[in-house]
C-alpha cells in the first residue's frame, strides 16, 4: 500500500511520536511511506536526520496565526507523489488553507484520513471544511467531542502507540550516559518541562536530605531557563538533549522512575505522548492524578496527588521496586496491546476498508 502522511517527524512532538512508529512499522511490513514533513522551527528541533522519503514542503500554521507574508507551501509533492492514503496528523497545526485548496485533488487519487491530537473542537472555520473519508481519534472521550461536529461513523477509535517493552540494565545505561552510579535518579523530560519541573524541587531538596538524589531532567531550552535559575541545586542535573526513542530508553534503563508532570487539567482531553513512549522502559511511571491526561489510565501508572504523596511515593520506590511490580506488568502489558506494530496493522484494516468502499462505489457507478 502506498501511504503518504502529513505530519511532523523527527522532531521532539506528539504528533511526531504518533507518527514516527507507526510510518516505520508500515515500511517493515512492506508498505511504501512517503512523508510531508514542515519546515521552518522543526529544523531547529531534528534529532536525526531524515529519511529519503521525507519531503519538508510546508511552514507550520498553529489555528491560522502565521504572518502569510513570509509563508512557504510547496504544493508539488502533494500532488505530484504517488499515493493511495493521504493521512494528516493534527490538521490545526497545518497550513489549513493552502492544503485546502488542493484537497480536492487530493482526493481524487486517495483516500483521506485525519489523526485527531486536537483536545476539542477548534474554533477556526478552516478545521470543518475538509472532507475526511475517516477521522481516527485515540479513545471514547474524543469520539464524544467529533460526534458533534462529524458523522460518528466516519470516526474510528486506534490507541495511541506504545513503545514495545524493552528493559535494560541500570547501571550499564548510567555508564553510557556518564551518571552517577550511588545515586537514585528521578527522570523527566520534554520540549517545555524545565519551567513546570522546577516547582518539584521542595520534593527533590526533602528526598536529598535522607537518599543521594540526582533529578536529571532533558529539555532543549536551557539557554533560556539556566540564566533564570542562576544557582541549579546540587540535586538538580540538566541536559540540552531530546533524543530519540533509543536513546531515550538509554535515560530511562539509567533511572529509578520517571515522572510526568507540567500540564494540569486541560479544557477538553488529552493523552501524553510522552508517557506511552515511556511506558515499556520496565521503570515506574509517576503521573499527576489530577491531570485527564490519565482519564482512562489504570494500573500502568502511578497516580499522585499533592507534592507530599508524590514524595512519598518516591521514598517507597528508593526502598526497592517490589511493591510496584504490579504496576510494571500492567505498564508492559498495556505497552504490548498497544504496540506500534498492533497499531500501524489496525490503520491498514481502516485503510483497506476505506479502498474497498472506494472500489464498491465505482462498481456501483460502473453497473448504472
Amino acid at each position: 500500500m502506498k501511504i503518504a502522511m502529513m505530519t511532523r517527524w523527527n522532531v521532539p512532538s506528539g504528533q511526531s511520536a504518533h507518527a514516527e512508529p507507526i510510518g516505520r512499522a508500515w515500511l517493515e511490513m512492506g508498505h511504501k511511506l512517503k512523508v510531508f514533513a514542515p519546515s521552518g522551527m522543526d529544523l531547529t528541533l531534528i534529532y536525526q536526520q531524515d529519511e529519503p522519503f521525507v519531503s519538508r514542503c510546508y511552514m507550520q500554521d498553529i489555528w491560522g496565526e502565521r504572518d502569510r507574508s513570509d509563508f512557504f507551501f510547496n504544493p508539488q509533492p502533494f500532488l505530484d507523489e504517488d499515493y493511495e492514503i493521504f493521512l494528516v496528523e493534527m490538521a490545526s497545526i497545518m497550513p489549513m488553507p493552502e492544503l485546502l485548496s488542493i484537497f480536492p485533488q487530493i482526493k481524487k487519487k486517495a483516500k483521506t484520513v485525519h489523526v485527531v491530537h486536537e483536545t476539542g473542537l477548534p474554533e477556526d472555520h478552516n478545521w470543518y471544511k475538509f472532507d475526511w473519508d475517516s477521522i481516527v481519534c485515540f479513545d471514547e472521550r474524543y469520539k464524544e467531542f467529533l460526534g458533534k461536529a462529524f458523522p460518528r461513523e466516519k470516526i474510528a477509535i486506534i490507541p495511541f502507540p506504545c513503545h514495545p517493552p524493552a528493559h535494560g540494565d541500570k547501571r550499564a545505561a548510567r555508564r553510557l550516559l556518564g551518571l552517577p552510579l550511588d545515586k537514585k535518579i528521578v527522570f523527566a523530560y520534554g520540549a517545555d518541562s524545565v519551567y513546570f519541573h522546577v516547582e518539584l524541587f521542595p520534593v527533590m531538596e526533602k528526598l536529598s536530605k535522607d537518599y543521594p538524589v540526582l533529578f536529571l531532567l532533558l529539555s532543549h531550552h536551557t539557554q533560556t531557563v539556566v540564566p533564570e535559575l542562576k544557582c541549579m541545586p546540587e540535586f538538580f542535573l540538566l541536559r540540552d538533549e531530546m533524543p530519540a526513542d533509543d536513546r531515550l530508553y538509554t535515560y530511562l534503563h539509567a533511572s529509578d522512575a520517571y515522572i510526568y508532570y507540567g500540564r494540569m487539567s486541560i479544557d477538553g482531553v488529552g493523552v501524553s505522548s510522552c508517557v506511552t513512549t515511556c511506558l515499556g522502559a520496565g521503570r515506574p511511571v509517576l503521573v499527576p492524578g489530577y491531570c485527564n491526561f490519565f482519564d482512562l489510565s489504570g494500573k500502568e501508572v502511578i497516580k499522585y496527588g499533592d507534592f507530599q504523596d508524590l514524595e512519598q511515593k518516591l521514598r517507597g520506590m528508593f526502598g526497592g521496586v517490589e511493591s510496584y511490580r504490579e504496576n510494571l506488568a500492567a505498564a508492559d502489558g498495556y505497552a504490548v496491546r498497544n504496540s506500534s506494530e498492533k497499531v500501524a496493522s489496525q490503520f491498514i484494516r481502516l485503510f483497506e476498508k476505506l479502498k474497498g468502499e472506494r472500489g464498491t462505489r465505482q462498481l456501483k457507478q460502473k453497473s448504472l
